[in-house]
């Protein structure tokens, strides 16, 4: 199916920056530091009382100061989605290897996701606890349109997320894990090809908003 002239899958509109090669590879940990989880991220209603099933679990991959769950999460502006009426996203710390900085409250001192983390280590699979938002990153999907964060890349020189390759690849295919978790395995291989057919390189959708928080809804 297509929309306008525009690659779709499955109802989604793929930016067609995604379709476009690039010498890029995904992202270092030791490098880029998580600078993407830099002031936290909003969530989908639904991951904030799973995080909560799952508190004592969790916090047994946190340093003690951020045992309080009641002090994980932060409201951010209207949404009709949440009982709360307003969206929530994860509460930025102060992060100590990165002076001046904040990061998401369950991003560790090693940098690693307590959520992340402790799905493994409990067989709750990919993307387990961590939020969709989180898993999905550096694409992102608002609006209908499954497009690519530009924005942290000129917030933050090291950040990491399209380090130098020597081989060119279609986006899609690099980050192709991200992909699959908003259109399925099925809708991938759709992705993939479609992608190989004639669709034209116009202009990309509208960059959409980031869904760090730090870079929209600050308090």
């Amino acid at each position: 199916m297509e929309v306008d002239g525009a690659l779709t899958v499955k109802g989604i509109r793929i930016d067609s920056r995604l379709l476009q090669c690039d010498k890029v590879r995904r992202c270092a940990l030791g490098e880029c530091q998580a600078a993407c989880c830099t002031g936290g991220v909003w969530l989908n209603p639904e991951e904030v009382p799973r995080i909560l099933e799952w508190a004592e679990i969790i916090k047994s991959y946190l340093p003690r100061e951020r045992h309080d769950e009641s002090k994980w999460f932060e409201l951010g502006g209207p949404d009709p989605r949440f009982p709360e009426g307003y969206e929530v996203g994860t509460t930025a710390v102060d992060d100590s290897a990165r002076p001046g900085q904040t990061c998401c409250v369950f991003l560790r001192p090693d940098r690693i996701c307590a959520l992340q983390l402790a799905s493994k280590e409990h067989g709750q699979g990919w993307p387990g606890l961590k939020p969709f938002y989180c898993a999905l990153y550096p694409l992102y999907l608002e609006d209908g349109v499954l497009t690519f964060d530009d924005v942290t890349p000129l917030d933050f020189e090291d950040s990491g997320c399209r380090r130098p390759a020597c081989e060119a690849r279609p986006l899609y295919t690099i980050y192709r894990e991200e992909a699959i978790l908003v259109l399925g395995e099925d809708g991938y291989q759709e992705l993939c090809e479609k992608a190989s057919g004639d669709f034209a390189q116009d202009a990309s959708p509208k960059t959409p908003r980031s869904l760090r928080r730090s870079m929209t809804n600050e308090k």
